[in-house]
């Protein structure tokens, strides 16, 4: 293997299975791109993606960071930066790069429309000849430009496929919430309702969301309504991580700054810009996270926080942080 090894910053969670997924994932990235790529964590286990930087950088040429992510949030934004910076500031001899996240990638799209066919094929409705519709429920954050990505990739999955309609909506932290949008779609009368949750791994808020599924199926039994499998490790999502690696290697990494809530007016945010701000309050959240490797209890959990981590658009900090004037890009 090269001296160019791969950390896989995962969330971290109080459950090992959450945990175990993430290796999971690393794992077979390192045998699709044949080099060293180690899972590491932002909180609640070990080891801490500073830790794992610390372990690599005395042998590495270079590292590359790359978020198990959906969407882009505080931790993309904020809370692995600065662990690359501090990577950066520590090993100065060490190339350091970080990709973006997951995003909606072609292949993103791709598996679950997988998914989605898979569960209808097992339905007594058909999307061709059927009103089908389908629910699309996405983890939900306080930053309005991954909701709004959440919302973009629905309709994505929505073009060019029979569904009657794709309605996007959250588990958490923000609206409409899913117990919302069920009620809506079943004033539509639909043969069938096809619940896709837009998720990694089979967590706390799959769970969730399988209880609510059955719940509705109970009050609405002229409503066929089933959910579709969570993403897993599919080889097309190992093929959107490697292409973030090389992305980032080549310091091609673009995420768009037009609706970031800490650098532009947003309604009901205006309090929420400025970078030095964004940075002091991202800075605290990680540096609590270095001082307490183990993961002790933190106001949000692991499972459906309330994300508000700042994004810090410093000029200086920003470049460096992010690469040549770029973002890597929730969750």
């Amino acid at each position: 293997m090269s001296n160019d090894p791969v950390i896989l910053a995962g969330h971290g969670s109080r459950r090992e299975a959450s945990n175990e997924q993430v290796k999971a994932v690393a794992a077979a990235l390192e045998e699709q791109l044949a080099e060293r790529v180690k899972p590491a964590y932002i909180e609640l286990t070990e080891p801490l993606v500073n830790e794992a930087i610390e372990q690599l950088a005395p042998q590495a040429d270079s590292i590359t960071v790359v978020p198990l992510s959906l969407f882009a949030a505080g931790h993309v934004k904020n809370d692995i930066p600065l662990f690359v910076q501090h990577g950066r500031n520590a090993y100065p001899d060490v190339d350091f790069y970080y990709g973006s996240n997951l995003g909606a990638r072609p292949e993103m799209i791709d598996i679950v429309a997988d998914r989605l066919e898979t569960t209808a094929a097992e339905m007594a409705a058909d999307p061709e000849t059927d009103d089908v519709a389908v629910v699309f429920v996405a983890r939900g954050s306080s930053d309005p430009d991954a909701n709004g990505e959440a919302y973009r990739l629905a309709r994505l999955v929505q073009e060019g496929r029979e569904y009657s309609r794709v309605e996007p909506t959250f588990i958490g932290i923000t609206e409409p919430q899913l117990d919302q949008t069920l009620l809506e779609v079943s004033r539509h009368e639909p043969d069938s309702v096809i619940v896709m949750p837009y998720m990694l791994g089979d967590g706390v808020l799959n769970q969730r969301i399988a209880d609510a599924v059955r719940e509705f199926d109970d009050e609405h039994p002229e409503i066929e309504a089933a959910k579709t499998d969570v993403l897993g490790i599919d080889e097309r999502l190992i093929r959107v991580l490697e292409h973030r690696v090389m992305e980032a290697r080549q310091e091609s990494v673009s995420m768009s700054c037009d609706q970031c809530i800490y650098k532009v007016t947003l309604a009901d945010y205006e309090d929420e810009v400025g970078g030095e701000k964004a940075f002091v309050h991202s800075l605290e959240h990680t540096l609590a996270h270095v001082s307490d490797a183990h993961g002790h209890e933190h106001e949000h959990g692991e499972e459906g926080h309330n994300q508000n981590h700042k994004h810090h658009h410093g000029k200086d900090t920003h470049r460096h942080t992010h690469g040549e004037g770029h973002h890597g890009s929730s969750e």
